[in-house]
C-alpha cells in the first residue's frame, strides 16, 4: 500500500470496516475483460480466516465463470463524507473506508453450510439470525450460496477531523 498511515491492519478491524459497507464489487476473471458485479454479502472470521458469502441463482454467469477454478477478487467501499479543503474544484476530497480482497469461491452444496452462510448475509443487512423454516423451501431450491475464502485482504481508511 503506498499511502501506508492509511492502512487498516488485522482482520477484526477490516472487518469491520466491510461491514460497513453496503455492497460489494466481485471480480472473476475471463478472457477479455474481468466480468465484474455487485453485489449483496455477508461476512465473518472463521477458524481458517475470513469468508465472505453472497448468494445468486443457480444458474448463470457468475457460477460459469467460478467453475473454471473460483479465483476472485472483491472490493467494498463508503464514501464517508465529501468536502471541500477551500480551493474548488482541486480542493475537493474524501474520507472514506475501503477493503479489497482476493480468494477462492466455492459454491456451498451441504445445507447446514448454505444455511449458515445466508444467516451470515442476512445479519449483514437486519442484525437478525433466522431458522431453517424462516426460508422458503422454494428460494433455497432457487438459490446457490457461495463462501469465497480469503487468502489476503486489506483495509484502508482516511477520516479526518
Amino acid at each position: 500500500m503506498r499511502k501506508h498511515e492509511r492502512e487498516v491492519c488485522g482482520d477484526a478491524a477490516i472487518l469491520e470496516i466491510l461491514l460497513r459497507c453496503p455492497y460489494l464489487t466481485l471480480a472473476i476473471a475471463r478472457e477479455g475483460a474481468p466480468y465484474c458485479v455487485p453485489l449483496n454479502f455477508g461476512a465473518e472470521l472463521s477458524e481458517d480466516g475470513p469468508v465472505v458469502y453472497f448468494h445468486c441463482a443457480n444458474e448463470g454467469t457468475k457460477l460459469d465463470l467460478l467453475a473454471a477454478g473460483g479465483e476472485v477478487s472483491f472490493c467494498a467501499a463508503n464514501m464517508l463524507r465529501v468536502f471541500n479543503k477551500g480551493v474548488a474544484p482541486c480542493g475537493y476530497t474524501t474520507d472514506y473506508e475501503s477493503v479489497c480482497g482476493e480468494g477462492v469461491a466455492r459454491v456451498l452444496t451441504q445445507e447446514k453450510e448454505r444455511l449458515h452462510g445466508l444467516n451470515v448475509l442476512m445479519r449483514h443487512y437486519t442484525g437478525g439470525e433466522f431458522a431453517k423454516d424462516a426460508f422458503s423451501e422454494r428460494a433455497l431450491a432457487l438459490t446457490a450460496v457461495v463462501a469465497i475464502g480469503v487468502s489476503h485482504w486489506t483495509g484502508k481508511r482516511l477520516v479526518r477531523e
